[in-house]
């Protein structure tokens, strides 16, 4: 974006409360030219973390900042932050620490997993989310924000046992964060979900005649419903281990396996499963 008298305000100062902004000064003249082509490739106009502005120092409105900032020459590369000056680059330095600034204002590969995360989660898409929320935590465990997205997703997804851990024993930190208690109060609703007087009744029918496929498949459909996955593929296996043969076993046990995208428990029965076929 270029600067001019008009934007000015808008597009430096207060855009640098929501992120970084890279102001970029410079003139149409050979010693400028390395730093423009270098500048312009790494700070494209649609990232979503970093704006460029661009201040051509003949214009007087770019001048006049120049003089203001205190710049002796250029290029240069000023990187305001909440209306303040973050960094400085001066002559060689914007190609040669080019990159290396950039990464300093850039998000961290965790909190752009995490930003993947909620975007699946908004689309209902809750098992890739909880994917990619799970690999950023396992980036950055001390990112309370990345954590709590986690533990979020998580009851969701119905990974339950997970979400607890995630959640018990909080920090006083974490505890200060607004969502906190609203997550443990879905965590909640979710385990009461989870022991349903039809999930019961379906139990007491498989304990009472587990050879019953129509059961059997019923029951561990439920128990995957209600986040207890491990449970449902244990029962399910052990019947294929019996008959691998029986097409309405195989169908909800391959069925389950389909949701669990990003579960070791996917790639662990899935393993088992080929085992039992060759």
């Amino acid at each position: 974006m270029k600067l001019t008298e008009q934007n000015a305000k808008e597009i430096i100062v207060d855009a640098s409360m929501k992120k970084a902004v890279f102001v970029f000064f410079y003139m149409k003249a050979p010693e400028c030219d390395a730093a423009i082509k270098a500048v312009n490739a790494a700070i494209p106009q649609d990232n979503d973390f970093i704006s460029l502005v661009e201040a051509d120092v003949q214009e007087q409105v770019s001048q006049a900042i120049a003089m203001q900032i205190g710049l002796q020459s250029v290029p240069a590369l000023i990187v305001m932050k909440e209306g303040r000056p973050a960094a400085v680059l001066e002559g060689d330095d914007v190609v040669n620490k080019l990159q290396e600034t950039i990464s300093q204002f850039m998000p961290s590969q965790a909190v752009l997993l995490a930003k993947e995360a909620i975007e699946l989660e908004d689309k209902g898409d809750f098992a890739n989310a909880f994917a990619k929320a799970k690999e950023a935590y396992a980036q950055d465990k001390n990112n309370v924000e990345i954590k709590l997205v986690l533990a979020r997703i998580a009851v969701k997804d119905k990974q339950l046992e997970l979400a607890h851990k995630l959640l018990d024993n909080p920090t006083r930190e974490e505890q200060l964060v607004p969502e906190f208690k609203d997550i443990v109060s879905a965590l909640t609703l979710a385990e009461q979900a989870a022991d349903s007087p039809a999930l019961k009744e379906l139990e007491a029918k498989f304990n009472q005649d587990p050879n019953n496929i129509e059961v059997l498949t019923q029951y561990a459909a439920a128990l995957a419903d209600a986040g207890k996955r491990a449970e449902a593929l244990q029962i399910l296996f052990a019947k294929l281990k019996e008959d691998l043969g029986n097409a309405d076993v195989k169908k909800t046990f391959l069925d389950l396996l389909n949701t669990m995208n990003g579960d070791p428990l996917q790639k662990e029965y899935r393993r088992k499963l080929y085992t039992l076929m060759y």
